[in-house]
């Protein structure tokens, strides 16, 4: 069965992910920060690429980004981390393919690597509210957007038994790149390790 993944229009779905893309400089910290705990010459993998992993080739990281869904281009590769940004998991609309990506993502970790997971904390009730929000499909747990772009969001266990399932374990989870603690309808940061 493919993969479906929602368009990426640019101008609502930017404004959607906007509060996690404002500090790109933030996550490129985080990510280095974990890498070098790693490895003395971490390689970090960016599916998608963008500010991130920018900032981080900027700072002297090997930085691989790959834009294919499947990753398949990166086959018998290692990473010491991988980032998934704010709508790498949400993109794909059917959970089964969001553990397929997370375990697929686990593959790419050298032993002792980590996965950081950047999303939301769901909070329907206030999303319901949002100005962007314009219909919400409860049961498939998605969200769909003033231009018709369906995201679907991923509870905080949910996601840790993703990655449960791919052999990873929680490290921590923050709601920002500074230490912040999570909170409901918020950005929310997590960190797995294989």
């Amino acid at each position: 069965m493919p993969t479906r993944i929602a368009e990426k229009p640019a101008v609502t779905l930017d404004a959607w992910f906007a509060p996690l893309a404002a500090d790109p400089a933030g996550a490129a910290a985080f990510v280095a920060e974990i890498a070098d705990r790693v490895a003395r010459r971490p390689r970090v993998l960016v599916p998608g690429g963008g500010s991130v992993a920018d900032a981080l080739a900027a700072s002297g990281y090997a930085v691989t980004e790959d834009a294919t869904v499947g990753l398949e281009s990166l086959r018998g590769q290692r990473f010491d981390v991988v980032y998934a940004g704010s709508d790498v998991l949400s993109r794909l609309l059917v959970q089964r393919e969001q553990v397929h990506l997370v375990r697929r993502l686990a593959t790419l970790l050298r032993p002792g690597g980590g996965l950081v997971v950047q999303g939301f904390h769901p909070d329907p009730a206030r999303w319901a509210a949002h100005p962007l929000v314009t219909g919400h499909d409860c049961a498939r747990q998605t969200l769909f957007l003033s231009d018709g772009v369906p995201l679907r969001y991923v509870w905080p266990a949910e996601l840790d038994l993703m990655a449960e399932l791919a052999d990873l374990a929680l490290d921590s989870r923050w709601g920002g790149w500074y230490g912040e603690p999570a909170a409901c309808g918020e950005q929310v940061v997590s960190l797995y390790r294989s």
